[in-house]
């Protein structure tokens, strides 16, 4: 009886000693199969979240401009920065848009500014890109000087191999109401896209951004 009881603690003790090859095999090939699932969607909604994140640090941003031009009376010219396709060297803030606000006329007027709106301008780096229509100008009373409005698209910069986000603002004229939608058309994005420009093309028209 006792060798009984010594052979089944001995063969208890076997069992917990490890994983056989077989059961190791199996679950390093489970691992492996929700990696391959999960990875990707995680990527994917990273850079969505990008897309998103700098959309609305823009809107705010542009939203902040025009309050700056009515608070002050002054006219604020807001220019969209030349980045060309994968230039922004890590770590470095780089800024898609040079603002200046002249806050006075007089030319010997202390160089200082009231506030420092051109240095909150949003950072952008290589997993966005923004394609603006134009430059513009915002007037003293908060309106926009432009014969058309602004249209800005903002996407990924693997627009081509991941999400297909594209989100927009459109900028009306003279009003400077601010509408955020998604973009319409992608046919026209390609896989080296500057990370910041302005291009004439005929598709950055309020039309083709959807805000509904």
């Amino acid at each position: 009886m006792l060798s009984n009881i010594q052979t089944y603690k001995k063969e208890i003790t076997q069992a917990k000693s490890g994983f056989s090859l077989v059961e190791l095999v199996i679950i390093v090939g489970m691992i492996s199969t929700l990696s391959g699932l999960i990875v990707p969607s995680f990527l994917n909604w990273v850079r969505v979240e990008r897309v998103n994140a700098y959309t609305r640090e823009l809107k705010e941003y542009l939203r902040i401009v025009r309050l700056e031009a009515r608070r002050w009376g002054t006219s604020c010219f807001i220019n969209i920065n030349q980045i060309d396709y994968n230039s922004v060297p890590r770590g470095k803030d780089y800024y898609g848009y040079s603002v200046i606000c002249k806050y006075s006329s007089d030319l010997n007027a202390s160089g200082e500014e009231p506030s420092n709106i051109h240095a909150l301008v949003p950072a952008i780096n290589n997993s966005v890109f923004q394609v603006a229509n134009k430059n513009f100008q915002v007037t003293p009373n908060g309106r926009i000087s432009s014969d058309k409005a602004i249209v800005i698209v903002i996407g990924s910069r693997d627009h081509k191999t991941g999400p297909k986000i594209l989100n927009c603002l459109v900028i009306k004229s003279p009003t400077g109401h601010i509408e955020k939608g998604k973009f319409t058309l992608n046919d026209w994005i390609s896989s080296r896209m500057a990370v910041s420009q302005i291009s004439g093309n005929e598709v950055l028209i309020p039309s083709n951004c959807n805000s509904s």
